[in-house]
């Protein structure tokens, strides 16, 4: 077992526990999920002899995995000084003899949050471990975030710390990690950045954002990356919004999207046009597989057709760059790739039924799917419905020139204001055409999710969010 709690935090949490038993007003809120899941899955390998002797990928004995996660959140306040509240949330992990190793299965304990935070209308300090999501990504680090507002509709934000991997909450530099990089640095990061949010009125808002990571010896740059979005209403029937992100360091623009969307009545269309550029860090050797890129453009409609019926349907056309360099996996695969989707909904009293159909062609195959759920909700919290699917793919990840269909049903309830349940369970059955060979897909999944909540709503400072 490998514990993750930041020395950092651990101490402020610590010294907020140890003035609590002394504090009257302290109240907490703690809030619970526990997950339980089954999937099935079946390992596939290479077999010479398979489809006549010209070889074929062949699926082996169905395994499973049974993971089981836990997690708690705790905010607690009231603890001797007006807007301070300490938070954590953390999450444990087991395999209920699961046949399969799942991922981070062996990361039995993990803190995702925990940090000491006072809050007043005009500025917050946060100490402890972080997690920011803005244009640049998921960013994780333990340190200090300082905001300031000088007037409501303006944000300027400054943090920094000890940075952690990208999509995890482990140092850079760790076993974990370097296993799978070895070309990693045997050193952590520094993060430090910056960040700027301002709403001129309230159909348009703007932010901006500036990072830096650095070796933790200040020896090296692993990365300099900034970011800027923006929104614009125009009356009252648009709205133009635009967002980009450029990797600084390297000198390249990175993700790059405009958009116009039009009210109209019960009816919207978003319009849009994108460029996706991969950003990799200076300290990892990706970067020289030179990753693609790609543009294209997308159209969506949103109609309410009657008071309780209401359709959408989109349209998406990618174009990848042409392969700068070869790869064994991106043979014949094209360049264009076009997605279609229709979906409608039905509500009825207590009942609610919908459906949509994806069609996407082109880049290593085609596929094409559909789905139909039907719910029941007669108040109370109930809720119990069912559902099918069918989904075809071919060409490069094809399944086995047949069809895979899906039968499921699902069911929630709040057993009590502050407690819920739901259950999920889905069948998939695989239907091959006459004497095709390759992956079976018949397997099972389920989940059973319980939700529980105990103590006090947490009071906050309304002017800041």
């Amino acid at each position: 077992m490998r514990h993750r709690f930041p020395p950092v935090a651990a101490a402020l949490l610590g010294l907020a526990a140890a003035r609590a038993p002394a504090l009257r007003a302290q109240q907490f809120l703690v809030h619970g999920t526990t997950t339980s899941q089954f999937v099935q899955l079946r390992p596939i390998q290479f077999d010479p002899t398979a489809n006549f002797d010209t070889g074929a990928f062949v699926a082996l004995p169905a395994t499973y995995a049974a993971p089981f996660t836990q997690d708690v959140e705790l905010s607690a306040w009231g603890l001797g000084i007006d807007g301070l509240r300490a938070y954590a949330l953390v999450r444990g992990r087991a395999a209920l003899g699961s046949g399969l190793v799942w991922p981070e299965s062996d990361e039995h304990f993990q803190t995702l949050y925990a940090y000491l935070e006072l809050e007043r209308t005009h500025y917050l300090l946060r100490a402890g471990r972080q997690q920011r999501a803005s244009g640049l990504g998921w960013y994780a680090f333990d340190g200090l975030t300082a905001s300031w507002r000088p007037l409501a509709a303006v944000r300027i934000e400054g943090y920094g710390g000890r940075g952690l991997a990208r999509a995890s909450l482990d140092a850079p530099n760790a076993s974990a990690i370097t296993s799978l990089d070895p070309l990693q640095p045997d050193q952590g990061t520094v993060l430090l950045g910056a960040s700027l949010w301002a709403a001129p009125s309230a159909r348009s808002s703007f932010s901006a954002i500036y990072q830096r990571e650095l070796l933790a010896n200040q020896s090296g740059l692993v990365s300099e990356r900034a970011a800027f979005d923006g929104r614009l209403g125009l009356g009252s029937h648009l709205v133009l919004a635009a967002s980009a992100d450029a990797d600084v360091a390297r000198q390249q623009w990175g993700k790059a999207r405009v958009s116009a969307t039009v009210l109209l009545g019960g009816a919207s269309v978003v319009l849009e046009a994108f460029r996706y550029r991969p950003t990799l860090d200076l300290s990892t050797i990706w970067g020289v597989f030179s990753p693609e890129s790609h543009d294209g453009y997308s159209a969506t409609l949103i109609l309410a057709a009657a008071r309780d019926v209401s359709l959408t349907g989109a349209f998406t056309y990618r174009r990848w760059q042409p392969l700068s360099i070869g790869s064994p996996f991106l043979v014949d695969v094209g360049n264009d790739q076009k997605e279609a989707t229709a979906g409608v909904q039905v509500r009825q009293g207590a009942w609610t039924f919908d459906g949509d159909y994806h069609l996407e062609l082109g880049f290593g195959g085609d596929q094409s799917a559909g789905d139909l759920h039907a719910a029941w909700s007669p108040g109370g919290g109930w809720r119990a419905g069912v559902s099918t699917s069918a989904f075809q793919q071919t060409d490069l990840f094809r399944v086995s020139g047949g069809t895979v269909y899906g039968l499921g049903a699902d069911f929630g309830t709040a057993l009590d204001r502050r407690v819920a349940l739901k259950v999920d369970v889905t069948r998939y059955f695989q239907r091959r055409q006459t004497g095709a060979t390759g992956v079976d897909w018949n397997q099972t999944r389920a989940s059973v999710t319980f939700d529980w909540t105990v103590g006090a709503d947490a009071d906050r400072v309304g002017s800041y969010r």
